[in-house]
């Protein structure tokens, strides 16, 4: 798949009838399969992230998106390399992707989605009448203000605390006060202002409703990040036992070759299991992911690699200490309010307004063993982390096992959620040989029932 490639099809489910029926979701069952949206009654759903951003900011909605019966042929994503000052590149495949969306789904116009510098890059693909002639509507996230909508195209403008002020002049202007930068893209309540505004109506739910189990798949790709450029290798899918983090079995569940452009997939999961995904390449430490169980298929996975010179080579790699990566793409908060965000690695709270402060956007944290000395200090965010965008690394002793035999629980309590903790746990894989990436999810999971 490369970074046109289409997102997740929604499988349709009753569930989504039973909630037009009596519009409540707390009294209901397990999911099963539900009506698609017919291609032709809706139109393409193109999204565009914003700086150092990938398809991994839009997973939540794509299968929000893909939990209101929208097709796999319908949700696209334009991904570029941020680390280009200029959006000459970014335009340019955006009007590609466009062409390219139209005549593989005969749709005569798009939707287009944008965040941040996204907003950019859109606004000015839009400034030409026989682009902006391709597009239904535009839903510009917490961007580039404009004093008309851009291209004369229908907008939705959602703003967050950062731009209290925000407007696009004519257009739908929202403004959420209490979201973050990226949650103003993310987030469930953004996600109804979008559909509504798309369809005219309210969708069936906000939510990401789990598939069955054994009908869930995912794709993806392996990128040098924010370049978003193609990693070869080979990719190996392990199933996990959840409490330790240990592989199970002697076997991958699958084990691929991962090309140029650095896709893979569709691979069959289980939507209730837990995974790690390890990219293996000649020469280079082994890069091992773990993720919160994919409750619904998701073609969105991205497996983001620092390449040579990049800001990962600034963590201290010692055979006896393991360093972690931990993303979300919803801002850490801590030092705001009581109900902020917390983030245990170890039974060590790393969150702390020194270290995520709420002005800094954090949706990215390193923890490592500075100075391979094996002592903490959690005072201060590590340079030169503390100035990189949505970035932050913290000092932490986490001692290694040469085969990574031992456990390090990593849990979060997300903010809003009246308390409820979610965890990973990892093996403890020197640092010197391995890299370990944990991506928690966004949203909190609607129970499965067992």
């Amino acid at each position: 798949m490369t970074g046109s490639q289409p997102a997740l099809t929604g499988r349709a489910t009753l569930l989504a009838v039973f909630l037009a029926l009596v519009g409540t979701l707390a009294a209901l069952a397990a999911p099963t399969r539900a009506a698609a949206v017919p291609r032709a009654s809706v139109n393409p759903v193109i999204f565009v992230h914003g700086q150092e951003g990938s398809a991994q900011q839009w997973q939540a909605q794509a299968k929000r998106f893909s939990s209101n019966g929208y097709r796999d042929d319908l949700l696209y994503v334009h991904e570029y390399d941020t680390s280009i000052a200029t959006d000459d590149h970014a335009i340019a495949g955006l009007e590609a992707l466009v062409d390219s969306v139209r005549a593989r789904t005969g749709a005569s116009q798009v939707d287009l989605l944008a965040h941040s510098r996204g907003t950019r890059v859109a606004q000015a693909y839009l400034s030409v009448p026989e682009r902006a002639a391709e597009v239904a509507k535009y839903v510009n996230l917490d961007g580039r203000t404009a004093a008309a909508q851009p291209g004369g195209v229908p907008t939705l403008a959602i703003w967050s605390s950062l731009q209290p002020n925000g407007s696009i002049g004519g257009a739908v202007n929202v403004h959420e006060p209490q979201a973050g930068h990226t949650e103003s893209a993310t987030s469930a309540e953004s996600f109804g202002h979008i559909y509504a505004f798309l369809r005219g109506r309210a969708p069936l739910t906000t939510r990401v409703l789990p598939e069955l189990p054994t009908s869930v798949e995912i794709a993806g790709r392996a990128l040098y990040f924010p370049q978003n450029t193609g990693l070869a290798g080979r990719l190996e899918v392990w199933r996990l036992d959840p409490a330790t983090g240990a592989r199970a079995g002697l076997l991958p569940q699958h084990v691929v070759r991962v090309g140029a452009d650095g896709a893979f997939g569709p691979l069959e999961v289980n939507g209730r299991g837990h995974y790690e995904l390890a990219l293996v390449r000649s020469g280079e430490r082994t890069n091992h992911f773990y993720f919160e169980p994919f409750e619904r298929d998701d073609r969105f996975v991205r497996l983001l690699v620092s390449p040579p010179g990049g800001v990962a080579d600034s963590i201290d790699a010692c055979p006896g200490q393991t360093a972690l990566t931990v993303v979300r793409a919803r801002e850490w908060r801590a030092g705001t309010a009581d109900d902020d965000d917390r983030l245990r690695i170890g039974g060590t709270d790393v969150l702390n307004p020194a270290v995520s402060p709420q002005l800094r956007q954090i949706l990215g944290l390193f923890a490592f063993d500075k100075g391979c000395d094996g002592v903490s200090h959690l005072d201060a965010a590590l340079p030169p982390f503390d100035r990189v965008p949505f970035l932050t690394a913290t000092d932490l002793s986490l001692p290694a096992d040469e085969r990574g035999r031992g456990a390090i629980p990593v849990t979060q309590t997300m903010r809003g959620t009246g308390g409820v903790d979610e965890t990973l746990a990892v093996p403890n894989w020197p640092s010197d040989r391995h890299t370990v990436s944990l991506l928690f999810k966004d949203y909190v999971d609607i129970p499965s029932g067992g």
